[in-house]
């Protein structure tokens, strides 16, 4: 059953709803009566309202911002990826990997755009350039929380993380036989993730999601209900 409008007045991704409708991208919400609507027209007054106050008393979002939820929200379906949720089911490795390295790329880029990074420096796939252009310091947070997590060096490992998203997004080119650290990747993606909201902690949204992007285990199976 899709949730109503009561339910969306509860969660922190309304902001993000409320932005689709101030921009015109609304993707179709629920009309509250199980139903689905198809623009902002359909909405109702007063949640159209609730809304537009909403947005008008945050303001403009701020671009590190909107990229760190991108993020968060990539990498949440890159731990649904890694779900069993039932007989007959499967872990879905090959995307969990392909999303976890843009997860990568985008926390690099909230990073840059954090340190005042503007233009060609928020451009680009490869890990290792992003990871280049970010101060010493904010370089030194990561791979230190690599470190703790993985226990291994990122300078060691980021060469073999670097390209993986231009790489295995098209994974049925790849030749020959090909060999990934996927806890290594996932952990990677939760280190930026920490070195974010250790650096802007009013970003965390507490709840299941943010426990397991933080959880010391990454990149493995995850049993439903287990």
């Amino acid at each position: 059953m899709p949730p109503t409008y009561a339910d969306l007045r509860a969660q922190p991704s309304i902001l993000d709803f409320a932005l689709c409708v101030r921009s015109k991208r609304l993707y179709p919400p629920c009309d509250g009566k199980g139903g689905m609507t198809t623009g902002p027209s359909e909405i109702p007054d007063d949640i159209l309202a609730w809304i537009e106050s909403r947005v008008r008393v945050r303001g403009p979002v701020p671009l590190v911002d909107q990229m760190f939820q991108h993020g968060r929200h990539y990498h949440e379906c890159a731990l649904r990826c890694l779900e069993l949720r039932g007989d007959g089911q499967t872990f879905l490795f090959p995307p969990a990997l392909v999303l976890l390295a843009f997860v990568v790329e985008i926390y690099l880029k909230s990073l840059l755009a954090a340190e005042g990074k503007t233009g060609k420096d928020l451009h680009g796939h490869h890990h290792g350039d992003l990871y280049g252009r970010l101060s010493a310091e904010t370089q030194a947070a990561i791979a230190e929380r690599y470190q703790q997590r993985h226990g291994k060096t990122l300078a060691d490992d980021l060469p073999g993380y670097a390209d993986l998203f231009v790489k295995h997004r098209y994974a049925y080119e790849l030749e020959g036989s090909h060999e990934t650290d996927m806890s290594g990747v996932a952990q990677l993606a939760s280190s930026l993730y920490e070195v974010v909201t250790e650096i802007r902690s009013d970003l965390i949204q507490s709840g299941l999601v943010h426990d397991r992007i933080t959880a010391q285990n990454q990149g493995i199976p995850i049993i439903i209900g287990s």
